[in-house]
Parts: C-alpha cells; sequence; structure tokens
C-alpha cells in the first residue's frame, strides 16, 4: 500500500486566475469591460456639459452687450381707465392694517365683530357685529371713541334679541377715520 504524498510546498493564493471558474472569469472580465465603458462615457458627457456651459456664457454675455436702452412710447390712456388707475393707486395706498390694528385695539370682551366695511374714498368704516348685552356694546363703542384714529364714532342701528333669554344685541356701528402715511 503506497500513500500519496503531497510535495506541494508553494500553496496557491485563494484568490489566483488557476483557481477560477470560467464563469467567475467571465464575470470579472464584463465587470471590468462595462466599468470602461461607463467610465469613457462619463467622460464624454462631462466633455459635452463643459461645451454647453461656455456656450450659454457666451450667450449670456452677448445677450448683455446687444441689450438696447428702451426708448420712450406715448401711451394714449381714456380718461376712464385714468380714473380707474387712480381709484386703484388710492385704495392701495390705504394703510389697512394700521385701520384693523385700530379696530383690535379696542378690547371687546363679549364682542363678536361679524364685519368691517370702510370706505376708502369717504374716510369712513361701518362696524357689524354683537355683543352680549346693550351695555356691553355702549362700552365698545366708548373704546373705540377713545382711538385716535377713529373720530364720530355712533351707534347706527341695534336690535335686540328677545326670544333669546340672555338677550343679546346686534349692532352697526359708524366711525369716521383719520388715515395717517405709511
Amino acid at each position: 500500500m503506497s500513500q500519496q504524498l503531497n510535495l506541494d510546498f508553494i500553496q496557491t493564493p485563494f484568490f489566483s486566475l488557476s483557481k477560477m471558474s470560467w464563469l467567475s472569469l467571465f464575470l470579472l472580465v464584463t465587470g471590468l469591460v462595462s466599468a470602461a465603458i461607463t467610465w469613457q462615457t462619463y467622460q464624454a458627457k462631462h466633455v459635452e456639459y463643459i461645451g454647453l456651459e461656455t456656450k450659454l456664457a457666451e450667450l449670456n454675455k452677448q445677450q448683455q452687450q446687444e441689450k438696447l436702452p428702451a426708448k420712450p412710447t406715448a401711451v394714449s390712456i381714456q380718461p376712464e381707465q385714468l380714473k380707474q388707475l387712480q381709484e386703484t393707486v388710492n385704495a392701495l395706498e390705504v394703510p389697512w392694517n394700521a385701520l384693523f390694528e385700530t379696530v383690535e385695539q379696542a378690547d371687546g370682551k363679549d364682542i363678536a365683530i361679524l364685519s368691517l366695511e370702510p370706505n376708502s374714498q369717504k374716510q369712513q368704516l361701518v362696524i357689524s357685529g354683537e355683543g352680549k348685552n346693550l351695555q356691553v356694546a355702549l362700552a365698545y363703542i366708548a373704546q373705540l371713541e377713545s382711538q385716535p384714529a377713529l373720530s364720530q364714532v355712533f351707534l347706527q342701528k341695534h336690535s335686540i334679541d328677545e326670544t333669546n333669554m340672555s338677550k343679546p344685541v346686534s349692532f352697526t356701528i359708524f366711525a369716521n377715520w383719520e388715515m395717517q402715511a405709511p
């Protein structure tokens, strides 16, 4: 009986090409080829991108150089259009925030404001609301009168809901307001 002797003193490394199967060799080569193709495609797209950026910068520079100064043109505006434009400008110049803050500063405890109807041309304000009772509504009017931006504050009309046990009052208040420059 003879036993075979293994006299291979030099071991091959674990990842040697001689130990690889045909499938693993094929996958390795395919991966390397696809990586090379991807790198070449990236390089080509990068060169194309830089060329487009350069062209865009040149077009922007050319556009800025070609800008011509605007020539004033005569525009004829009809009187009705001029009146509408003036009304729009006047409405935009009204300090609405200051008006609303003035109404909010009047501490209306047990008061619910239902609507504010400002008239900017006449500088008038109509406030509609409901109060817990008539005394609360009158106290609210007094608070509105104490606001410096409001003048001639008065109760225009009111109605008491007799069917409700707490007898709430609906009211309409009229006031003039002074527009202050923003």
